[in-house]
């Protein structure tokens, strides 16, 4: 209700449709939209009620009038200034009487001028007009207003409510956010349906180590408590350690999203030191031996704390905490079953200490590796074997760039879109030993800034869905020893850069499409002791210059179109494995073929077009377990007894071999069988199969990662 020299305002007590508190101009707290001297009511104009209409044809005087007519004020008197503390009901009253008769003396004028544009009804109106224009201009920003402070208010009584550890919760959430702000967006710290908000909770509000340290925070510095010793590269500031512990619980919360672990593994266990967070194993493929930490644990390096006199034997020894040596690393072994479901969150990418990643058996996990790992700067390696189909992408090319990252290990992975990064500038510092992408689908072509890796050693990328051309830069590598393309769908020819391989070992590149002649160049890889071009489409004659691989000992060439001779095959003196099955090879067989070598010899001639009789040096190889030598043209009785009588496993033709037990008559199955060349040379091992090799000591020294 309004009246001329009054003010109609909403105050902060507003509680419905009209009400509202009052003040005197100039002593609320939040005057800035009262009038100078303007006084303020306390009271509210129903809303317009049809039943109470005088009559059904109402006009607009007679609607106005009667609204005013049933103002309701929030006490027994009718509408008047409110009591304010320091000024009397008499000033206040004389002000409202004031008014009145200024109003009562402005009515008379009005209606002595008989102009109809200031009669009472409609200056009663065109006031009622502005009050409600004033009303919804202060109304509106108060309720938006409101509306934010009661959001921050549920907030915080989401934190208030809970079971929170003593003191203020409130401000140490407001301090932990500041801290975590630098890694994660401060929406979604505030939003507690996401993994980081109910992460920075438990920080807050339930982790005694957490709220130790926010709780204690320095006034003059703005700094909290550091740690007992920390870690060597993050050092022991205390919100490094308050920093680590929300990354590990947004972890765990990201990734049980769907369904809690199958064991929590200690994680969130709020009066432990993280490095705790794990519990004991016992399997055979861990370097500490049958000791398995499964989670988070820490180790330590002698070589850091030890002195002359002060020796400290902890070489590779676990702490549980920080309380009396500095941390050296962090180590995250999820390598077993263990339910794992949903992404791994970008926050795992600030792990600055984390030295080791496992992960292992978690069909759950989604999406892709966060591209913010390349923040890790302590991580050495990263394996992951046999994840879900829900679990790929594109590997961070930031992980590339690593400066401390030597071993990366993916194997039998079931996802089927993981790829890698087209382009990736490679540092100088980079010291990737260690590549292996065996069995996991990978697609699209070799990248060719692979070569760029110049401390690679081991290069697995077998089995997967890689097309295109083997690139020549490989054959820059220096360092490189093992090269497995196994079973991909690679094209063209093999590049004769390889041949610059100075300390090349292993070499398998079967099961793809390749074509064209074998580069001479391969003749010069004086370490090679694997080479494996099976099955392919490759053409030719065997090179002279691969008479100059002395250390060569497996020579896989089965299923290709190769020609000519074999007799540059006499030269190598180590050769036990020799399998060149489904050619087109011709001539006789050299009568030095395999004789010089101590170790059991197993060879696969079969399905070519060889003829003459069998070298006289197979008679007398007591080593010789294994000859397979059917449909080809050998003259008949071209196996000697003393050959029958020495091997384990003979396959001729029959007319190539009397003393056979079986053989092959031109029709049934025997003819076609050959050696397993995988069970042969350990490829059933997988990307481990050098380890089944003894030569191969530089593979197998690597342990778990």
């Amino acid at each position: 209700v309004v009246a001329p020299g009054f003010m109609f305002i909403a105050g902060p007590d507003y509680t419905g449709v009209g009400i509202h508190t009052g003040y005197e101009s100039g002593d609320a707290e939040d005057d800035t939209n009262i009038d100078e001297g303007g006084i303020v009511l306390q009271g509210f104009l129903p809303e317009d009620d049809p039943s109470h209409r005088l009559s059904n044809v109402e006009s607009l005087e007679e609607r106005v009038q009667r609204l005013i007519d049933n103002a309701v004020t929030l006490d027994d008197s009718a509408v008047r200034p409110i009591p304010i503390e320091g000024h009397d009901d008499e000033e206040n009253n004389g002000g409202l009487e004031a008014a009145q008769s200024n109003t009562s003396g402005e009515d008379d004028e009005a209606g002595k001028s008989g102009d109809s544009s200031c009669s009472p009804w409609f200056l009663a109106l065109w006031l009622l007009v502005i009050a409600g224009c004033i009303i919804l201009a202060i109304a509106l920003p108060l309720s938006l207003r409101g509306n934010v402070e009661n959001a921050t208010a549920d907030t915080k009584a989401s934190l208030s409510d809970a079971e929170c550890l003593p003191g203020s919760v409130d401000t140490r959430f407001e301090l932990a956010k500041s801290i975590l702000s630098s890694i994660t967006s401060p929406d979604l710290l505030v939003d507690e349906s996401t993994p980081q908000g109910k992460a920075i909770r438990w920080v807050a509000c339930e982790d005694s180590i957490s709220v130790q340290l926010l709780g204690n925070q320095d006034p003059s510095t703005g700094n909290i408590p550091k740690q007992k010793h920390g870690f060597l590269l993050s050092g022991d500031a205390g919100e490094e350690h308050v920093i680590r512990r929300y990354i590990l619980a947004t972890v765990l919360y990201s990734t049980s999203q769907v369904s809690p672990w199958t064991d929590s593994l200690n994680f969130l266990s709020p009066d432990l030191h993280e490095c705790n967070w794990h519990k004991n194993f016992t399997r055979q493929n861990f370097p500490f031996g049958d000791f398995d930490p499964v989670g988070v644990f820490c180790i330590i390096d002698k070589g850091e704390l030890s002195s002359p006199s002060s020796p400290i034997n902890i070489y590779d020894e676990f702490l549980m905490d920080d309380e009396n040596y500095p941390l050296r690393y962090m180590e995250i072994n999820l390598r077993i079953d263990n339910n794992l479901n949903g992404p791994l969150p970008p926050e795992f990418g600030y792990l600055r200490d984390l030295k080791t990643i496992g992960l292992e058996n978690n069909i759950q996990l989604t999406g892709q590796l966060p591209q913010t790992m390349g923040n890790m700067s302590s991580l050495f390696s990263l394996t992951l074997i046999l994840n879900g189909p829900t679990l790929g992408g594109e590997l961070p090319s930031a992980l590339f760039r690593l400066p401390n990252l030597k071993h990366i290990h993916f194997q039998d992975n079931l996802g089927d879109k993981w790829s890698l990064p087209s382009n990736v500038e490679i540092d100088d510092d980079a010291q990737l030993e260690r590549f292996i992408l065996s069995r996991n689908n990978f697609a699209g072509t070799i990248p060719t800034w692979l070569a760029q890796l110049n401390h690679l050693r081991t290069l697995d990328l077998s089995t997967n869905n890689f097309h295109g051309s083997i690139p020549a830069g490989i054959g820059n590598l220096s360092s490189l020893k093992y090269f497995n393309l196994m079973e991909n769908n690679l094209t063209e020819t093999i590049p004769s850069t390889l041949g610059k391989l100075a300390e090349i070992e292993v070499l398998v590149l079967g099961n793809n499409k390749l074509q064209g002649e074998l580069p001479t160049a391969i003749g010069n890889l004086q370490t090679l002791k694997i080479l494996d071009v099976g099955f392919n489409e490759m053409t030719s004659t065997i090179p002279s210059s691969f008479g100059n691989l002395e250390s060569l000992k497996y020579l896989v060439l089965d299923s290709n179109r190769f020609n000519g001779t074999v007799d540059v095959l006499e030269s190598m003196k180590n050769l036990t494995v020799l399998l060149i099955r489904s050619n087109s090879f011709s001539g006789s067989l050299p009568e030095g073929l395999l004789s010089e070598t101590f170790d059991n010899v197993a060879v696969d001639i079969g399905d070519n077009k060889f003829t003459g009789f069998l070298p006289s040096s197979f008679a007398n190889m007591s080593n010789l377990v294994s000859l397979i030598g059917a449909k080809n043209s050998f003259a008949d009785g071209a196996t000697q007894t003393a050959v029958c009588d020495n091997n384990s496993l003979l396959v001729m033709d029959c007319n190539a071999c009397e003393c056979c037990e079986v053989c092959c008559d031109g029709e049934d199955d025997l003819c076609d069988f050959q050696l397993d060349v995988g069970k042969l040379l350990g490829y059933d091992c997988g990307s481990w199969f050098a380890v089944c090799l003894k030569e191969a000591e530089y593979y197998s020294g690597f342990g778990m990662y």
